[in-house]
């Protein structure tokens, strides 16, 4: 009986540890994420996207879908809300709220179509935003987190368009081919009009007029989407061609004109030399009289020939008086009477036609831009704009800091600069991939995107699988940007970059200066920056609450890294903001900083005065509450505003 008793204790025993291990097996992964939370990270979402761009042809579509993940501590759940917007008129074409678990992704599709004429870049941002929510064990500070991902469709001509465009401008040098032509023959055509009309009176209308078709066509041409207007191409062709057939029959009649004006003189000539060899003819009496009439007649046709009078009477009086001398018998007599007249001298001239050659033909067509619209003010991309912002995050400073709190923290921020024309294009971390065309973001509007030096915190949430974020000095950080920031100028396409850098970011920037240079760089400016390094409790329980020694000793006042990084001379475009108000072991600060290692010898100092909340609140992180301070906002938009 004990026996079994002892044999069904073991087993429950047995039961008990198998349950158990599979719980530690079920629940580790989470315990090791609930750590992480515990030092510091909250909330963070990752999107994801399988098309970041799109190339359409006008009037396609193509669906585009995103998924979006949370990690949170086990024990929370996310409030969380989508927006999609199209940034060409910032209206919004989807809101959805809904609760997220980590391993369970929310993801929606949309559809996205190229509506616009022409070549273009349509611009749309997906948003998320969370809030970490559940009960006693849910470790959140509660403050929300949000993503943003851009998507740029760009769209140019399609079939039917680009035959058109094609079609066009064959039409449009075939015309001008013509217009040029004609322009040559109207040329010629008003000289000999002009000619005819000294001495034939021409009922013929001169006053062909061309320009309006010319300027008509240029205006067509010149037109950036020219290749849509194509039928008002057609209806122009279709009046010149009108006009071009009431022309030729006005030049054909003025061309038999001076051909029958010029045979006329022929015929005088003609007429003359036939009566200067009758002159040295023995006649008789009778026909040598007759003769001397042919003579006066001639003479007087002759005389008249010069006077303005219709073609056709000119025509039957020289033809007429031809076809009768050649019709005259002459009777020749020995010793007959000579023939006493003269025939005067003939001194009329031709007309000759003007040979002019027609003008090449030649339309440049315009280049069809690419067509960016943004906050409904539509520009070309790659027009020349103000820099791009990048905005750094600092280090966490207690443990209650989420791993991007910096980043979270610059969310007024954008949205300011982003009334004021400045689109928010997210984050660029080092995981962010560059499959995508280079300056995919030229435009003529300038983007503030956040920049980090970490790693992201997760790779695959569902399976736990986490990737450490901290834990480098501040040289590796400065060497890591460079990949982030080439990054940038790549999407951007261009070749520099404003920085708004928080806290210990303002660090990693300095250095990563002083390593690859400042000529990638417009303005630069630091923002509550140790920039000599932290002192007293702060250094003391910088590694403790902030959990990452060596950034921390890096910080040190008087370490290695601070000597190397303030040995050398400031660049010219550095700007260096700070606050003051707090007391602190050693003077005044911003309840993190002493002024005095905030402010920054050779740079242009701004300081902020204000006061700590708290100890947990201290100035230093108020900085970036444009509603308690709006004065940060107005130096940092008077520095990105200037020229120098």
């Amino acid at each position: 009986m004990l026996f079994k008793r002892l044999k069904k204790k073991r087993w429950i025993l047995i039961s008990a540890i198998i349950i158990l291990v599979l719980l530690i097996i079920f629940l580790g992964a989470k315990f090791y994420l609930l750590f992480n939370f515990l030092i510091g990270n909250d909330t963070v979402i990752k999107i994801d996207s399988g098309d970041e761009y799109l190339f359409l042809k006008n009037r396609e579509s193509r669906d585009v879908d995103f998924e979006a993940k949370v990690t949170t501590n086990p024990f929370c759940s996310a409030a969380c809300s989508i927006e999609f917007l199209d940034l060409n008129d910032m209206s919004l074409i989807d809101y959805d709220e809904f609760s997220l678990k980590p391993g369970s992704p929310f993801k929606k599709s949309y559809q996205i179509s190229a509506d616009g004429d022409g070549r273009g870049k349509d611009f749309y941002r997906f948003k998320v935003e969370c809030t970490s929510s559940g009960g006693f064990l849910c470790h959140s500070d509660r403050e929300k987190t949000t993503r943003n991902l851009l998507i740029v469709a760009e769209h140019d001509l399609n079939e039917i368009e680009q035959e058109n465009k094609k079609a066009f401008e064959e039409l449009s040098l075939e015309i001008l081919q013509d217009i040029n032509e004609m322009e040559k023959n109207i040329l010629i055509f008003n000289d000999a009009t002009s000619k005819l009309n000294r001495t034939v009176i021409v009922d013929i209308d001169d006053a062909f007029e061309i320009d309006n078709f010319y300027d008509g066509l240029m205006n067509l041409s010149s037109d950036e989407n020219y290749y849509l207007k194509l039928p008002e191409l057609n209806e122009l062709n279709e009046g010149f061609l009108d006009t071009k057939k009431e022309f030729e029959v006005a030049n054909n009649k003025i061309l038999d004109s001076v051909i029958t004006y010029n045979s006329l003189i022929d015929a005088l000539l003609f007429s003359k030399s036939f009566l200067d060899n009758l002159s040295n003819l023995s006649l008789e009496l009778d026909t040598a009289e007759n003769t001397k009439l042919f003579f006066d007649e001639f003479n007087n046709i002759a005389a008249n020939f010069d006077q303005r009078d219709y073609l056709e009477n000119k025509s039957f009086l020289v033809n007429n008086f031809l076809d009768r001398l050649h019709n005259f018998d002459l009777e020749e007599a020995d010793n007959g009477t000579i023939v006493d007249g003269k025939a005067n001298e003939i001194n009329f001239e031709k007309i000759e036609l003007l040979n002019i050659s027609a003008d090449e033909s030649k339309i440049d067509f315009p280049e069809i831009k690419l067509k960016c619209i943004l906050n409904n003010i539509t520009g070309n991309c790659g027009e020349d704009g103000n820099n791009s912002v990048v905005f750094v995050h600092g280090h966490a400073v207690t443990k209650d800091a989420p791993l991007e709190f910096s980043l979270e923290g610059f969310g007024k921020l954008q949205n300011k600069l982003e009334d004021e024309g400045y689109i928010n294009a997210g984050t660029i971390t080092l995981y962010t991939k560059k499959e995508v065309p280079v300056g995919i973001w030229n435009v003529h509007a300038p983007f503030s995107i956040r920049a980090s030096y970490y790693f992201d915190l997760f790779d695959e949430p569902e399976n736990y699988k986490v990737v450490l974020t901290k834990s480098e000095n501040i040289d590796t950080y400065a060497v890591r940007m460079k990949e982030v920031f080439d990054n940038i100028r790549y999407r951007t396409g261009k070749d520099k970059i404003d920085v708004v850098a928080f806290s210990m970011g303002g660090l990693v920037i300095r250095r990563h200066v002083q390593l690859f240079g400042s000529d990638g760089f417009g303005k630069i400016i630091l923002l509550g920056t140790p920039n000599k390094g932290i002192v007293g409790d702060v250094a003391t329980l910088c590694p403790i609450v902030g959990g990452e020694k060596r950034e921390c000793d890096d910080m040190l006042s008087g370490s290695l890294f601070m000597q190397k990084l303030n040995r050398d001379k400031i660049p010219k475009n550095l700007h260096n903001i700070y606050g003051t108000g707090c007391e602190m072991t050693g003077g005044s600060g911003d309840g993190i900083v002493l002024e005095d290692n905030a402010k920054l010898d050779g740079a242009k100092n701004y300081i902020v005065n204000g006061t700590c909340m708290g100890r947990f609140t201290p100035l230093h992180l108020d900085l970036l509450d444009l509603d308690g301070y709006p004065e940060v906002y107005k130096i940092i938009k008077e520095i990105l505003s200037s020229q120098s």
